[in-house]
């Protein structure tokens, strides 16, 4: 039985290009206006089954919802602009020029102790 099976199929498939090929011969216009038609309800047919399974689920299940409110911050964070700075006549000092510093949380200055070269060269000799 599994191996008519296959046979079976190529034989619909072998008619259904035969068919093809005969009215693309035939009449090539009516050919792919019926093709197009074809397309045209295949887009609507799918447009109308994602709609009906969005009705039914319209919020989404609540990955999608964090992953929207995650987006949404990250769009409102990126998206601001920075304020444009207006030029004035005067000249400001080079240290009101300098741009402030962010703070970065995840750098930290480790302290440690500070020795002079004096005392590094008489322990090395030692």
């Amino acid at each position: 039985m599994s191996r008519k099976f296959p046979l079976f199929i190529y034989f619909i498939i072998g008619l259904a290009v035969v068919g093809l090929v005969t009215s693309l011969i035939k009449n090539p216009g009516s050919f792919f206006v019926s093709i197009l038609i074809t397309i045209a309800i295949g887009f609507a047919i799918y447009f109308i089954i994602t709609a009906i399974l969005n009705r039914r689920n319209p919020g989404g299940n609540d990955e999608m919802r964090k992953y929207r409110k995650a987006a949404k911050q990250s769009n409102q964070k990126y998206s601001k602009q920075q304020p444009k700075i207006k030029k004035t006549m005067r000249t400001d000092s080079p240290l009101r020029q300098r741009r402030k510093r962010r703070h970065v949380p995840h750098l930290t200055v480790i302290e440690g102790k500070k020795t002079n070269n004096k005392n590094n060269n008489d322990r090395a000799s030692n």
